[in-house]
């Protein structure tokens, strides 16, 4: 299967993969949108579709409102006795393990230790005993650049002791040390961990014979003459054909984290990832094409899919499934960066529309509409008989910045995204859109990338979501 990088043009932050026979599963940093820890599937490592989500809320009640940069970080997913496990810490509340039988679920929340700080859980299910390993978030406990190792339970469900540090980043002029994954190989222990910061970092491996160390370190992938920049935190794996893989992310700024794909060589017992190290623009994986997709349309007919996420814990007061239909019930809320039912999905690629059409029953006060969010956004609403232009910040109040005359509520309305930019425009059926002010310069989110979606905020009344149509350019 020929592939061209980055191969999901998406922000799946921090991706982890494994392999179950010839099923490949990959989930990655949801943060406070859900359902989180989406759970991706394929068969080609080029192709993958969502087949579920396995945090179907967030266990805390702070986030039954948004909490921008905090939830879930940085997971990591392994198969063990015929269990499927994600592990995730949400850093001001703890390390948490969800479990499964089916990738698709449902799925069980296990608290394994309440703990603040710990960072990018990966466990390892070893002939000798079950470990974990994970590091600090230097935000909450002061601690940055270390890694540490405990023991879990048999069933990886209780940490057993307080754990060793197994390498520090400072002893070896290494900076921002994070996001380990942990592996046994031919009898050697392995970490696999970028250090360096997400801009402008680097993937080291670590090795020992030794669970505990002290391990060897080398540097095997590094940005070099090519134009990925960090090639960043990742999981390796084997494809059960004599291939070995390495899949990472790459930050693309508002556009989050997108993910590549890197051949790995063991021949000289290290893994030396890509081009010699340096990341590789595309390359063949020698396995079957698998054709499926991440649905780029939607007319609502059945559940909501696992693509569209809450901006914090779903309200059922909030939504009505129509089948044709959605309909969203006005929140009353000042902002939309405060709106918990600001209803996204990850952006496709890089240059798209998204056309929503709907139909608004609200009041003067009432906002529907669609928006990109960031920590500045903007967005186009219907508010009474107007079509309004908006643009807001994470740190400070909404401004409308303009507004033109509209006799109708029902309404379509497009997201035109290019080269960092989104453009707002406004139409009825059977008429092209025209644009409703300038280009707005995208900005990421709280670890995030920007997201589109659809919205309907105020004080009464509601907005029927007939469709929502994605077309890439």
């Amino acid at each position: 299967m020929r592939y061209q990088n980055p191969i999901l043009y998406m922000d799946l932050s921090d991706p982890d993969v494994i392999r179950v026979g010839e099923d490949f599963y990959l989930t990655a940093s949801s943060f406070t949108y859900v359902p989180g820890l989406p759970v991706l599937h394929s068969r080609d490592l080029v192709h993958w579709e969502i087949v579920g989500c396995a945090a179907d809320r967030l266990p805390a009640q702070r986030y039954d409102r948004p909490a921008h940069g905090c939830g879930i970080w940085a997971p990591s997913i392994r198969y063990h006795r015929g269990t499927f496990y994600i592990y995730a810490c949400m850093p001001d509340e703890g390390l948490y393990a969800w479990t499964a039988e089916d990738p698709a679920g449902p799925w069980t929340c296990h608290l394994v230790k309440a703990v603040t700080g710990w960072i990018d859980p990966c466990p390892l299910f070893d002939e000798g005993g079950t470990w974990l390993i994970h590091g600090f978030a230097a935000s909450r406990v002061g601690i940055n650049n270390v890694l540490y190792i405990h023991r879990l339970s048999d069933d990886g469900l209780s940490v057993l002791d307080k754990g060793r540090r197994v390498y520090d980043g400072a002893e070896h002029g290494d900076v921002t040390v994070e996001g380990p994954k942990l592996y046994r190989r031919d009898g050697t222990y392995w970490i696999l961990c970028p250090a360096g910061g997400v801009r402008s970092g680097y993937q080291l491996a670590l090795r020992s014979k030794d669970l505990f160390g002290p391990y060897e370190r080398r540097v095997v992938l590094e940005q070099g003459a090519s134009p990925v920049n960090g090639p960043h935190q990742g999981g390796w794996i084997d494809d059960g054909r004599g291939g070995d893989w390495f899949i990472h992310f790459q930050d693309v700024g508002p556009y989050g984290r997108v993910t590549h794909l890197q051949p790995v060589d063991w021949s000289d017992s290290w893994p030396v990832m890509g081009d010699r190290g340096t990341p590789v623009p595309g390359g063949d994986t020698g396995l079957e094409p698998f054709p499926v997709g991440i649905p780029l349309s939607d007319d609502f007919e059945a559940e909501l899919g696992p693509v569209w996420q809450w901006q914090a814990n779903p309200d059922p007061a909030r939504f009505a499934l129509l089948k044709p239909g959605l309909r969203l019930y006005a929140e009353p809320v000042a902002r939309l960066y405060d709106a918990g039912s600001f209803l996204s999905r990850l952006m496709p690629c890089r240059d798209f529309d998204m056309d929503v059409r709907l139909t608004v029953s609200a009041g003067e006060s009432t906002r529907a509409g669609i928006g990109m969010m960031g920590e500045r956004y903007a967005y186009t609403a219907l508010c009474g008989d107007a079509v309004r232009l908006f643009h807001g910040a994470k740190d400070g109040a909404e401004r409308e910045i303009l507004s033109r005359p509209c006799e109708t509520a029902k309404l379509l309305l497009r997201l035109r995204v290019r080269n960092g930019l989104a453009a707002f425009f406004y139409g009825t059926e059977g008429r092209e859109p025209v644009a409703l002010g300038e280009p707005f310069p995208m900005a990421p989110g709280g670890w995030t990338g920007a997201r589109p979606g659809i919205f309907c905020i105020g004080s009464g009344g509601h907005a029927d979501i007939r469709s929502v149509r994605i077309t890439k350019y």
